[in-house]
C-alpha cells in the first residue's frame, strides 16, 4: 500500500492525553491527517508522539508545528515525544529544533 493509499486511521490514533502519528507524513497525506484531529481538550495535557513515523518531508514537520499551535491555542499543554532520527534531522535543517525541543 502506498503512503497516499494508507488510511488516516492507520496513521493517526487520538486519545484524550495522547496523539500518535505513524507511517509516512508527507505532502500526500498530512492535510487529511490534520483535518482528522479532533479538538484538543482545553486545560488538559497532551503528548504528541511521532516516534513511529517512518518517513517525513517538510510537510510532516509543518503538521507537527500546526498540531502544537492548535493545542496551545486551545490552552492545552503539549509534550512532544522524542522524534525519530529522520524527522529530528529535518527540524535542524529548518531551524526548529530549539522550538520543538521546548515541548519535549
Amino acid at each position: 500500500m502506498s503512503e497516499a493509499q494508507a488510511s488516516v486511521s492507520d496513521q493517526l490514533k487520538q486519545e484524550p492525553q495522547r496523539l500518535v502519528l505513524r507511517g509516512a507524513l508527507t505532502m500526500q497525506n498530512v492535510g487529511a491527517i490534520y483535518r482528522s484531529v479532533k479538538p484538543f481538550i482545553a486545560g488538559a495535557q497532551i503528548t504528541i508522539d511521532a516516534s513511529a513515523v517512518t518517513k517525513a518531508d517538510s510537510s510532516g514537520l509543518a503538521l507537527l508545528t500546526a498540531l502544537i499551535r492548535k493545542a496551545r491555542e486551545n490552552k492545552t499543554m503539549v509534550t512532544l515525544a522524542p522524534l525519530p532520527t529522520g524527522l529530528s534531522s529535518i527540524t535542524e535543517i529548518y531551524g526548529l529544533k530549539d522550538i520543538l525541543s521546548a515541548c519535549e
